[in-house]
């Protein structure tokens, strides 16, 4: 009957509204009932299929909204306690105060954020972890350093720091009591593979690196190569430059207004014989001293491609070339540029020439395939030789042709020597700028951080080793893979802090046996 009573009413709709004139009294007669009860079964199917109707419009809305929350949630963060100590270490590795982190959070949980002491105990806890990690990741990181730069930065007490130049690894970022040659001597020492330091004229770093050559000579060790920065020594002789620009610039001021004078007296039809002597003299004296200005920046210029790898022809520098001209050149510099002098004629402004050419000679390639593959890159490097229609910009090019045709005669060879000639070049390094670039990171900070704990300087330094490039040629890698540290690939860095110092060396095992 449950089957039917549906059936029947259905029936009932179909006559009274497709139904012609009489139908619905003849099926109502037909089934014993009369035509008003036709009629509500008509009606409470049409309410029937009107509910039915609503409800499944109201079922699609639901399932969109619950769509829409499901989105919503896949991009949604919980931030708990957990979370928001994330925050803060994140922050306080990158330099955010604790106090800018908590007006962060506030903004997302107002008046659920934890409290600012709170936040700095689990950035404290979180620093001493870094300190437990990074003896596990030093232990390799330390190995892979060739080269180094290396400098000190005062925050209350003295940093050591020393940075790979290559990968832009920290690799050492410890306070320290004093800056002395022993504390620096220590911090080399831990070093085995170094060959070269990069630092600027510093005291104790002098005395670190001869105290580091001291013990090695002692051990029959090769000693590291002492390069002094030419970034300080080239910035030092900007006070005699600045200074010839500002007399010239007084004297031009001088003269215009001597020239003003004339004018003057030409408009009030007064002698001009007398200001115009005056205004002819300053001129002269401007000129002169236009012309002293020049002279010394063609000579410091003359100076400064004196100290660079390759001469202005291509050719490789070598220490004999550029002695010759720096005793040439300095010598005409006035007493302005003592300091810049100094620094400039220090043997260990030129010692990565001498290691330069030591490298190159050690590669096991045919020695005129050394010679092509150095001249052609010197040649790449200096495009400004080969530009020009004189005889030697025509031979330089001539040169470079052959050098070409030499490599391509030897095939795999030739690429092979280009590529070592290459590298070596590029990891011949001059200047510490890069340890100075991370100190400004590191200066920004300290300005927010007034005070800076190891376990502070810990975090920092374990970030910015795993942190990822975002533009440059490192992009896209972290300076720890690009030392050849296999980190876990997946992990992040505050997955990273959790894990404990036999964890991460098993990790670090697993990844190196899958490299």
């Amino acid at each position: 009957m449950g089957m039917v009573a549906p059936q029947q009413r259905i029936a009932s709709a179909y006559f009274v509204v497709y139904g012609k004139y009489g139908d619905v009294t003849r099926y109502a007669e037909t089934r014993g009932v009369c035509r008003q009860y036709v009629y509500r079964e008509a009606s409470w199917l049409k309410q029937v299929l009107i509910q039915q109707e609503q409800w499944q419009t109201r079922i699609r809305e639901l399932e969109q909204r619950q769509a829409e929350l499901e989105q919503r949630l896949a991009r949604a963060v919980v931030i708990d306690e957990e979370k928001q100590a994330e925050v803060a270490t994140v922050g306080q590795a990158c330099g955010v105060s604790l106090r800018q982190c908590r007006q962060v959070l506030d903004v997302l949980l107002p008046g659920q954020v934890l409290s600012r002491a709170e936040l700095g105990r689990r950035t404290q806890a979180a620093g001493k972890k870094a300190g437990k990690l990074l003896a596990v990741l030093d232990e390799l990181a330390r190995q892979q350093v060739r080269e180094a730069a290396a400098d000190e930065i005062y925050v209350k007490d003295p940093v050591l720091m020393i940075v790979e130049p290559e990968s832009l690894c920290w690799i050492t970022g410890q306070l320290s009591e004093a800056v002395t040659g022993t504390a620096w001597s220590n911090a080399f020492n831990v070093l085995p593979n170094l060959e070269q330091v990069t630092r600027d004229g510093g005291s104790g770093l002098h005395k670190g690196v001869a105290l580091t050559n001291a013990e090695r000579l002692e051990r029959d060790d090769k000693p590291v190569t002492d390069q002094g920065d030419h970034f300080h020594a080239f910035w030092d002789a900007g006070v005699g430059l600045r200074k010839a620009r500002e007399q010239t610039r007084q004297l031009l001021v001088k003269a215009e207004a001597a020239a003003k004078e004339v004018s003057a007296c030409a408009r009030q039809g007064t002698t001009e014989q007398a200001a115009a002597t005056r205004a002819r003299h300053a001129w002269e004296r401007a000129e002169k001293a236009m012309d002293s200005w020049s002279a010394r920046e063609d000579l410091w210029q003359r100076a400064k491609q004196a100290m660079q790898l390759f001469t202005p022809t291509g050719e490789l520098n070598t220490r004999v070339q550029a002695q010759a001209v720096l005793a040439e050149t300095l010598a005409q510099l006035p007493d302005d540029f003592d300091k810049a002098k100094r620094q400039v004629q220090k043997p260990e402004m030129l010692n990565y020439l001498d290691r330069v050419q030591e490298k190159i000679a050690a590669l096991a390639f045919p020695e005129e395939v050394k010679q092509a593959a150095v001249r052609q890159e010197g040649l790449r490097r200096r495009p400004e030789a080969l530009q020009g229609e004189n005889a030697q910009a025509a031979a330089r090019r001539g040169v470079l042709l052959m050098c070409a045709v030499v490599l391509a005669k030897v095939g795999p060879v030739g690429e092979q020597a280009v590529v070592a000639v290459r590298d070596i070049l590029r990891r011949a390094y001059r200047a510490s700028s890069l340890v100075e670039c991370l100190n400004s990171v590191l200066r920004m900070q300290q300005a927010g951080h007034r005070r800076m704990s190891q376990g502070l300087l810990d975090l920092k330094r374990l970030w910015w080793n795993s942190h990822t490039f975002e533009a440059g040629r490192r992009r896209k890698t972290t300076p720890y893979q690009r030392l050849g540290i296999p980190l876990p690939e997946g992990l992040p860095w505050w997955d990273m802090l959790k894990l404990t110092p036999e964890q991460l060396r098993d990790k670090l095992s697993t990844a190196k046996l899958a490299n």
